[in-house]
């Protein structure tokens, strides 16, 4: 009888006028009722053509056939949360076939999140018993919409590396290879998080990778510039920097930067350029910074200039070469005069520049100055000399002048600088030196943001502890981290009475 009712509704749907009452009685009758049977109901449902013609847009009557179009793919979202899809039921691919070839993307979206949420809470993954469902998924690489993309890559990459072997499989990916180019970019990019796992992975889709390099000499910047972002991930892999050394993919680029003036186009790409070179220096410091002269010549210009259209980029990129010891030990060797004269440059920045663009320059600079451990005598003194030509001395006027400015962030960047300058002797020699900076961070401003409280109150937990101040300063210093950074002093209002009435 049950299932001559839910026949019965099917039925209704094809009656355009008799769908909404029908789709919103099965949705209720779905979610009230215990468990529906799979192989009576929940698998007729999610054969039922009429279910799915519901759930078509139409653009003539898109107002009108909205609320239609939500229940239906409610109802579909509902029978498969139902089905608790068994992702080795060899059958899968067929009762999925209809949902995840639909041409709207949101009921191809529901069923690939089902997928791929059920795919993540394996505990023993297994490898799916045919290819069958990797093509529709691979399909959902060449639809128009992104809406439903993202979740198909993720599956994939959980997914795909079982099957790159496969002949259909490889032929798949030739064939979306040959399609436009934001089909190929995230070909492009499913490789790149495939590869990343393995130089074995890498090699079963080195030839999607040597596809997406053919790329980096194209005259189309645009293409170029988005290959060049996902490329990044592999390049910070030992194993597809290696690759990409095979295939000259370093000189390549650098000779696009060399004779940039004779493409002005080219300067369009220099953001991403630049952001490659810098997360490769993250893992290969002595390749980038001892091997690519111009590049750094090309990056050090750009941060003297003053077009904040590329300047953010360049900031997070010195930010990279700088943030091992090998690459602050490198660039003090290789390009010692750039770096101070840019560092004097950004002194100048800091009263000019918009208060996000002196933000992102704090936090480069807060990335120059971090250590884990503590530095050799080397490295400090390289590191005392950087931050006196940023300074113009041993003080930090130019730190507490941001302190005064109306805008949180930009306090807080300022005193995150301030507290990595302060890990160093001669940091807090720099803030005793300024006229005003302890009394600051002394203060109790209670009109100041509560992360700025906590982030003065963590200085003054490393001045506490300094030999560099006198024992009657330290004690002070002491009281005030006790107090905590929270800490509101009470106000004490005394009443007097008035003498005129006696």
């Amino acid at each position: 009888m049950e299932k001559e009712w839910w026949q019965s509704k099917l039925r209704e749907l094809e009656s355009p006028d008799k769908r909404q009452e029908a789709l919103t009685s099965m949705y209720t009758d779905i979610n009230k009722q215990s468990p529906l049977p799979r192989h009576q109901i929940v698998e007729l449902l999610l054969r039922a053509p009429a279910l799915y013609d519901c759930a078509l847009k139409d653009a003539d009557a898109a107002k009108e056939k909205e609320p239609v179009v939500n229940v239906a793919i409610d109802v579909i979202r509902s029978c498969l949360e139902q089905l608790q899809l068994d992702i080795q039921d060899a059958k899968l691919p067929e009762m999925l076939s209809a949902a995840l070839t639909h041409s709207n993307p949101a009921v191809r979206s529901v069923v690939l999140s089902c997928l791929q949420k059920k795919l993540r809470a394996q505990i023993n993954p297994q490898p799916l018993p045919s290819s069958e469902l990797l093509f529709y998924v691979l399909d959902e690489l060449q639809q128009p919409e992104t809406q439903a993309s993202v979740v198909a890559m993720d599956i994939l990459n959980m997914e795909l590396a079982n099957w790159l072997t496969d002949a259909g499989v490889q032929s798949k990916l030739v064939q979306l290879l040959q399609q436009n180019e934001v089909v190929c970019c995230r070909v492009y990019e499913l490789a790149v998080m495939l590869a990343k796992h393995s130089a074995a992975s890498l090699g079963s889709v080195e030839f999607i990778l040597d596809a997406a390099l053919s790329e980096l000499d194209n005259d189309d910047v645009l293409l170029m510039s988005s290959v060049m972002e996902i490329l990044v991930p592999l390049a910070e892999q030992n194993h597809g920097l290696s690759y990409m050394e095979r295939r000259r993919v370093l000189d390549i680029i650098s000779s696009r930067v060399e004779r940039i003036e004779e493409n002005p186009l080219d300067a369009l790409i220099l953001p991403s350029i630049m952001k490659f070179f810098g997360k490769i220096a993250v893992v290969q410091p002595q390749k980038i910074i001892a091997g690519y002269p111009q590049m750094l010549a090309c990056l050090f210009q750009i941060l003297e200039s003053n077009d904040e259209s590329l300047l953010p980029t360049a900031l997070d990129t010195l930010a990279n070469l700088t943030s091992t010891v090998q690459g602050k030990m490198l660039m003090q060797s290789h390009f010692q005069p750039a770096m101070e004269q840019l560092l004097r440059k950004y002194s100048a920045h800091m009263k000019r520049l918009s208060p996000p663009l002196k933000i992102r320059l704090l936090n480069s600079l807060d990335v120059i100055y971090t250590l884990e451990g503590n530095p050799s005598t080397e490295l400090n003194t390289i590191l005392l000399g950087w931050y006196e030509c940023f300074a113009g001395g041993q003080q930090v006027n130019h730190i507490m002048e941001l302190l005064n400015t109306p805008f949180p962030d930009l306090q807080l960047a300022a005193l995150g600088l301030l507290k990595t300058v302060c890990q160093y002797d001669w940091g807090i020699k720099a803030v005793q030196k300024t006229a005003g900076a302890i009394e600051f961070l002394l203060s109790r401003q209670q009109d100041l943001d509560k992360d700025v409280k906590y982030l003065k109150w963590q200085i003054m937990q490393l001045l506490s502890v300094s030999s560099e101040f006198t024992a009657t300063e330290t004690v002070r210093f002491a009281a005030y981290v006790n107090e905590g950074p929270l800490y509101q002093q009470s106000v004490v209002n005394i009443a007097t009475e008035g003498q005129g009435g006696q």
